[in-house]
C-alpha cells in the first residue's frame, strides 16, 4: 500500500513541477457563470424587445406616411389624416403596439401627422416603458399660378 501512496505523491509532485506558475483555479467557473449569467439573460430579453420595438416603429412610420398622403390631397376633409392613421394601425393589429395616438396638423402648405405608440414590455425592469414617436410632414396638394405660388 505504501508503494501505491508514494507513487501517487510523486505523480502529483511532477504535475506541480511541470506547471510551476499555475495556481489552483477551482471554483473559477462558478465566478465566471455568476458574472456572465445576468448578461446572457439581458441579451435573451433584449433581442425580442428590440425586434418588437423595430416592428412597431416601422408600422407607425408606414401609418404616418399613409395618413399624411391622404390628408395632403387637395380639398381633403379635416381629420382625414387621423382617420387614415387610426384605420391603418387598427387593420394591422400586430400586437406590437398596445396603444397609440394619431394627431394631425394642417396649415395652408403642409400636413403634419404625429403618431405616438406604446410597445409591450418584455424586459422586466422598473420604469422601462418602450415607446415609438413618429412625425411625418408632407406638402399639401394645391393649384398654383404665377402670381400665387
Amino acid at each position: 500500500m505504501n508503494s501505491a501512496g508514494g507513487l501517487i505523491a510523486r505523480i502529483r509532485r511532477r504535475a506541480d513541477d511541470a506547471c510551476p506558475g499555475e495556481t489552483d483555479d477551482r471554483g473559477s467557473s462558478v465566478v465566471e457563470f455568476t458574472i456572465l449569467f445576468p448578461i446572457i439573460v439581458l441579451i435573451l430579453f433584449a433581442a425580442p424587445q428590440l425586434a418588437m420595438w423595430y416592428f412597431a416603429r416601422e408600422a407607425a412610420q408606414d401609418a404616418a406616411v399613409a395618413a399624411a398622403r391622404a390628408a395632403a390631397v387637395q380639398n381633403a376633409p379635416a381629420g382625414t389624416g387621423e382617420t387614415t392613421g387610426n384605420k391603418y394601425l387598427t387593420d394591422l393589429d400586430s400586437g406590437t403596439i398596445t396603444s397609440y395616438t394619431v394627431t394631425e396638423e394642417v396649415n395652408a402648405t403642409t400636413v403634419t401627422i404625429h403618431i405616438k405608440a406604446k410597445v409591450p414590455n418584455v424586459i422586466p425592469l422598473p420604469g422601462f416603458a418602450p415607446t415609438v414617436d413618429v412625425t411625418v410632414v408632407r406638402d399639401r396638394e394645391r393649384f398654383t399660378t404665377v402670381d400665387a405660388p
